[in-house]
């Protein structure tokens, strides 16, 4: 029965959908259709394949990837729901049929912002059966972290405890690689609507393996194509400006105010994202591994299609496409193939995993060379053992209104000697060190995040707890505000080592509080006393105004170190609800849950 005309303006899969929804309700209005009122030979109505796809997303590219997934979908006939995670409830989540979800992984195993909800409910041992699901999990996030992908992987984890059938094996990308998610993509749509047999056994949980591409290969979810031509895939050669020294004489820290042009590049942000900057390796690193294996920096080696003419020279390769602080398993593996009697091949044992994940700890590739020197590679396998040089994300310390055309960071550098050689962080020291301001391209891109933004409201009270580098966002937010005339409140909680020598940017701050615009201003110096004062402490110090500005419906922001620091100062928060709000344990649980659905409790963690 055609009852919504050709012409309407609805896709031919949505006029299917609506002329049986139409003619089922006519059905049960009427109690028949006769059966001469069909034409003869009229094909079936389509039933509307329903599928929900849940994002987790902190910084833009899970989202992104989730439109794609949704636009493919679509295209397939399916009739799509995408949601945040956070925003599909338990009685939601208990009807479905087929969920898609696409979730990053932040900090030490985190999920994101829109996703701490819906972990808390799900991981809840009252959390309800879902046999009737069918679903699949892609994950985005970092192999420099130990839990890789490690909230997706509990996500899928937790919905097979649950009951629910895994259609596709999670895949798993790491950084810009995103030929898992082409192969996940594949697998995913020939399965959804497969009905299996009752007892068939599960798709297995372990990632669908991509291949380890160029870096910047593959399509980047960060930002549309027709928006800004640079990407993470094809970056904007900027030019540095500054890379000024913040902390004083005689402390142990080396943080770096970095300043970098724009030039007519277009590239827009907002106060709260982040600026991708692909760094170039430490020049004496890529000598030593040369000489390790005894190779020609000359001699050309293949890195794909994406790159011209097919090939560059190794010596490239090494300094700014792959990753050399790190070594590989794959390069684990084929060390201990190659020098069956080394150290690296008796710690490889299965048995003696522990012992290599703690001998691995701080060592890098020309490290695990050193371990098998009887092991010769050529400049084609080591490239195929080696991992891609993916960007590094910092968060904005300017806002655009205040500093157009130009960007600013906070970069604390990272030099330490371990294992008897001196090691530096990749891309800190490259800014710090090795880019000569106003010659040496910049490669950059901005990361947008969409969940880590000032109050949109100008009036809204706004309480920023930023430590260390952490304050780098949030000297975005107080020039925004200044900027666009914002009335709103602003709290500031500071911390690091010593006031003497680690005050950062305090010629900017003291000035904002004394003319009142930085309303509240709490410093912590860890080392300035004999009990170390961090910034949590302070909060508990403050809870009753803490509470108090909650209460007029403050924005909460946390920047910073995820490890310790962001789990301390939500233990902090905690207690300033139960304390000073009066409320239990589990009523707090309560209370910051709805700030986080609020959108008033937002982290920028690492």
């Amino acid at each position: 029965m055609n009852i919504v005309p050709e012409t309407a303006p609805f896709s031919r899969e949505q006029r299917a959908w609506l002329n049986g929804f139409l003619a089922a309700s006519l059905f049960d209005r009427l109690g028949s259709v006769a059966p001469a009122s069909a034409p003869s030979g009229s094909p079936p109505v389509a039933r509307p394949r329903p599928l929900w796809i849940g994002v987790g997303s902190q910084s833009g590219s899970a989202s992104g990837l989730a439109k794609k997934v949704a636009k493919a979908a679509e295209s397939k006939g399916f009739e799509v729901t995408l949601r945040e995670l956070d925003r599909i409830t338990p009685d939601e989540l208990s009807g479905l049929e087929r969920l898609l979800v696409v979730c990053s992984t932040w900090g030490d195993g985190e999920p994101p912002d829109n996703a701490a909800g819906f972990w808390s409910r799900l991981s809840d041992g009252a959390a309800s059966r879902l046999e009737s699901l069918r679903y699949s999990v892609l994950g985005l996030g970092d192999r420099n972290y130990a839990d890789f992908c490690g909230a997706a992987r509990r996500i899928d984890e937790r919905l097979e405890a649950l009951g629910a059938r895994r259609v596709a094996p999670r895949a798993e990308c790491d950084g810009g690689d995103r030929a898992p998610f082409t192969a996940w993509m594949e697998a995913v749509w020939p399965s959804l609507d497969r009905v299996e047999p009752e007892g068939a056994p599960p798709s297995v949980a372990s990632p669908i393996p991509g291949p380890d591409p160029v870096p910047g290969s593959g399509p980047s979810a960060a930002t549309p194509a027709t928006a800004c031509p640079w990407t993470r895939r094809h970056p904007y050669p900027a030019r540095l400006r500054v890379a000024r020294r913040l902390n004083g004489e005689g402390s142990s820290k080396d943080t770096r105010h970095i300043e970098i042009e724009l030039g007519d590049s277009s590239l827009a942000y907002e106060a709260g994202d982040a600026l991708g900057v692909q760094p170039s390796n430490d020049p004496a690193l890529v000598e030593g591994i040369l000489q390790a294996l005894g190779l020609d920096p000359g001699v050309p080696v293949s890195l794909g299609p994406s790159v011209p003419g097919g090939s560059i020279d190794l010596g490239e390769a090494l300094a700014n496409r792959w990753v050399l602080t790190q070594p590989s398993p794959a390069l684990v593996k084929r060390l201990a193939e190659l020098a069956p009697g080394s150290l690296i091949a008796s710690l490889s044992d299965p048995s003696r995993r522990p012992d290599l994940e703690s001998w691995m700890a701080g060592r890098d590739v020309l490290d695990a060379l050193r371990s098998a020197p009887e092991a010769r590679l050529d400049a084609t396998e080591l490239g195929s053992l080696l991992r891609p040089l993916q960007p590094r994300l910092y968060s904005i310390a300017s806002s655009p209104k205040a500093h157009p055309g130009e960007v600013h960071l906070t970069v604390g550098t990272v030099r330490y000697e371990a294992h008897g050689r001196s090691r530096l962080g990749v891309a800190s020291c490259w800014l710090a060190d090795r880019v000569v301001p106003g010659v040496t391209p910049v490669p950059v891109f901005v990361q947008v995040s969409r969940h880590f933004r000032p109050p949109s409201d100008p009036s809204r009270p706004m309480i920023m707890v930023g430590p260390g580098t952490g304050i780098a966002p949030f000297r975005a937010f107080l020039q925004e505000r200044r900027a666009t005339g914002a009335t709103g409140k602003n709290w500031l909680f500071f911390g690091d080592q010593r006031r003497a020598t680690d005050y950062l940017y305090s010629s900017e701050l003291d000035p904002l509080h004394r003319d009142g615009f930085l309303t509240r201003l709490d410093l912590a110096f860890s080392r300035d006393q004999e009990s170390k004062v961090y910034v949590q402490d302070r909060m508990r110090e403050q809870s009753g105004a803490l509470w108090q500005w909650l209460e007029e419906g403050a924005h909460f922001y946390v920047c910073g170190d995820a490890r310790r620091m962001a789990k301390d100062v939500e233990a902090a928060l905690r207690t300033v609800i139960q304390t000073a709000g009066g409320r239990t344990e589990e009523q707090a649980s309560e209370y910051l849950e709805s700030l986080r659905s609020e959108g008033r409790y937002q982290k920028d963690v690492y």
